[in-house]
């Protein structure tokens, strides 16, 4: 007998795809595979509920094993939360990507805060008062940019409509765009610091570019110490806001903190070399280091050894045994004192 069997209708393939869509997880393509986009569907993994302060840290290797971790101790009977959108988003993007993406309403304690938990990663800085920020009255309205909208001033209690602060970010969101050498984004930082919160989502984008910049300066062989103190700057910057918005262990957090090492090492090398300190406060500059790249490690090294972040971790094992022969060898040289200070006692011998 013929089969009679109705294809699936439209309405239904429409309603599958959206079950597939919100429980899946965009895979990270392995080196065979790169450049595709992927999703995976994990049917314990996709049982954790959303909150843009996840409690939970996910890996995946090459074939495609995902493994669940805790990011920070999760008590019994505590949910499991993952984030499934951007840390470092505004509450407006990241309600707007889970609302078009997962089809949920974020109401978690990040959302709710029209500070963010003091994170500011929506705050712009309030025209009239100019000292307090302005948020949003209504963090849970679905057009909080439309006019209707009203955003208040922590400070002055001045209110503000929606439209006036989206004009405000595209005319951000536009010169952004057309900056690219250091010294352009860095003056930029500086002009929009007088319309967004420097943590605001926005300068934090700028804030990626500049390490971007700073990255090739700090591989040539004299970087520029300006370049280098701003790179570390920008790198705690960028961490203490992610230390608000992802707590515990975190694969951002790890890669930041790495990075933090760098210039902070060259700068002591550069300082020592200058003799602007002894040999006594380099040991102590390069045990600070120590400490960033240790913490870094206990991160980085739950990712697959393939993957770009777990390349990272091997790398920064050898960088750190380095750094623990270099302090070794720096402990072992004679005492010194740094110039500054011989300069000191000169001048004071000269006043006797």
């Amino acid at each position: 007998m013929p089969d009679k069997t109705e294809p699936p209708s439209a309405e239904l393939i429409q309603k599958l795809c959206g079950i597939l869509d919100i429980n899946t997880f965009e895979l990270r393509s392995p080196s065979i595979l790169d450049g595709l986009l992927l999703r995976g569907l994990y049917i314990e993994a996709s049982l954790m509920s959303h909150d843009c302060r996840g409690n939970t840290y996910l890996t995946m290797d090459d074939n495609f094993q995902l493994t669940v971790y805790a990011s920070v101790p999760i008590k019994q009977n505590e949910p499991i939360l993952f984030n499934y959108t951007s840390s470092l988003l505004g509450t407006a993007e990241r309600r707007q990507h889970l609302r078009e993406g997962k089809y949920l309403e974020c109401e978690c304690s990040l959302c709710k805060d029209p500070y963010e938990l003091q994170s500011h990663l929506s705050s712009v800085l309030c025209p009239r008062c100019k000292e307090g920020f302005v948020g949003m009255q209504d963090t849970f309205v679905i057009a909080p940019y439309e006019r209707a909208s009203r955003w208040q001033c922590q400070m002055c209690k001045k209110t503000y409509s929606g439209r006036l602060i989206r004009a405000t970010l595209n005319i951000c969101k536009t010169l952004i765009d057309k900056c690219e050498d250091f010294d352009g984004i860095d003056d930029l930082l500086k002009r929009l610091s007088r319309s967004l919160h420097t943590n605001h989502f926005l300068m934090l984008s700028l804030k990626q570019k500049l390490l971007t910049a700073c990255r090739r300066e700090i591989t040539s062989l004299n970087p520029r110490r300006k370049i280098v103190q701003k790179m570390l700057d920008t790198c705690k910057e960028v961490y203490d806001v992610l230390d608000i918005v992802e707590p515990g262990i975190s694969r951002s957090k790890g890669i930041m903190l790495y990075e933090m090492h760098l210039p902070m090492i060259i700068l002591a090398n550069q300082s020592y070399s200058a003799r602007e300190i002894s040999s006594a406060q380099l040991v102590c500059q390069l045990e600070e280091a120590r400490v960033l790249l240790k913490k870094a490690l206990t991160m980085l090294l739950l990712e697959p050894a393939t993957t770009p972040e777990g390349k990272l971790a091997k790398r920064a094992l050898e960088e750190l045994r380095t750094l623990n022969q270099n302090i070794s060898d720096v402990k072992s040289l004679p005492p010194e004192e740094p110039k500054y200070m011989r300069r000191v006692k000169k001048q004071h011998k000269k006043i006797k």
